[in-house]
């Protein structure tokens, strides 16, 4: 059901100037400024998805990475909240929970995306019906 796959964050990565290149162990991703992006190698697909979205969000949003404190805690939230928006549309959403209800675990299985990411995306729409 997911409306973004891999090659269309690659693709994306592309048109956005940024290049991508995988490291051994340690963090799942980082965003390194100039358009350069490492990812784990060993990540699985939803992993791969989710994290390639978050650190396209950094060089998308102009991010810096050397910030610190309160300036990266705003950068990751930032990261956090266009990834979803990327990754999941209201439609799918919509469609996800009729079929299973408001359970995390299999709306994000259904989605393609972590149950992280599904929080972050019930978040802000949380928010939007509460304004």
């Amino acid at each position: 059901m997911t409306t973004t796959t891999d090659r269309n964050l690659e693709q994306l990565a592309a048109q956005l100037g940024a290049v991508i290149v995988t490291h051994e162990g340690g963090e799942k991703g980082r965003y390194y400024g100039n358009g350069i992006i490492s990812l784990r190698r060993n990540l699985g697909p939803k992993n791969y998805r989710c994290t390639l979205a978050h650190e396209l969000a950094h060089h998308a949003l102009d991010h810096d990475p050397a910030a610190t404190g309160w300036v990266h805690d705003r950068q990751e939230r930032q990261a956090n909240e266009w990834a979803a928006r990327l990754l999941i549309s209201p439609t799918e959403y919509q469609q996800a929970e009729a079929l299973y209800g408001p359970q995390p675990q299999l709306l994000a299985h259904e989605l393609g995306v972590t149950v992280k990411v599904l929080k972050t995306w019930t978040s802000i729409y949380e928010r939007k019906l509460a304004a």
